[in-house]
């Protein structure tokens, strides 16, 4: 896997280390965190300051001084392995190598190449992950084929995007494997895939999108996102 260049926000991490994020949320957060080193070690420095509950706890006379207290997050970040676990180990397919994270695999019945795929438009198929009314929100993935362009769309709430195998860009940037999109509602994007092999996605998000277009609004019940 290529090196990592979208990671999870600090806000993000430090709702995951409180406990306060859903189901869905979670696990996008955790197949990320099997495969970025990065993201890993911040995690660990925000479960050592406690997540957000820090902020509505009574402050504690201490006499352990500031520079004390970096140095130990610096020991606990140092101590955390950033070598991958064995398992983030490559799911071998039919189709070549799928890099998919356990928290991910303990959901699934098979392998990526022979998940039962269901197709929403042209070269726009998915795979539910969860039963919930798509108002919602949604958790599922997505395989999109070589030159797909989805609809442009914003956000009522969080939504989290792993990749899982190609690429896709829009106004963000570019996103290949590993990478993850962490958007709230103040991010308008149009994901197109840039390969020439499918791209495929864990998505979750804690209510439906916004689309801009016409065409979008549409076809928001049949794609349930």
């Amino acid at each position: 896997m290529t090196a990592i260049s979208h990671h999870i926000s600090d806000e993000t991490l430090q709702d995951y280390a409180a406990g306060t994020l859903n189901h869905e949320l979670e696990v996008v957060i955790a197949c990320h965190l099997t495969l970025c080193p990065a993201c890993r070690s911040r995690s660990a420095m925000a479960e050592a300051f406690g997540g957000a509950e820090l902020s509505g706890c009574t402050p504690s006379p201490t006499t352990t001084s500031a520079a004390d207290l970096l140095n130990r997050l610096d020991d606990a970040a140092d101590s955390y392995s950033t070598e991958p676990p064995e398992s983030t180990k490559p799911v071998v397919s039919g189709d070549g190598i799928n890099q998919v994270p356990m928290p991910l695999q303990r959901l699934l019945p098979t392998t990526l190449d022979k998940l039962e795929w269901k197709r929403l438009a042209p070269g726009i198929k998915q795979h539910n992950l969860s039963d919930r009314h798509r108002k919602e929100g949604a958790f599922k993935l997505l395989n999109l084929s070589p030159g797909v362009v989805l609809s442009k769309h914003t956000h009522h709430d969080r939504e989290l995007t792993l990749v899982l195998q190609g690429s896709y860009q829009d106004e963000i940037g570019r996103f290949k494997a590993g990478d993850i999109a962490d958007f709230g509602d103040d991010v308008m994007h149009q994901p197109v895939v840039d390969t020439d092999k499918p791209c495929i996605a864990l998505i979750a998000t804690m209510s439906p999108v916004r689309y801009s277009g016409m065409f979008g609004r549409i076809i928001q019940p049949f794609v349930g996102i």
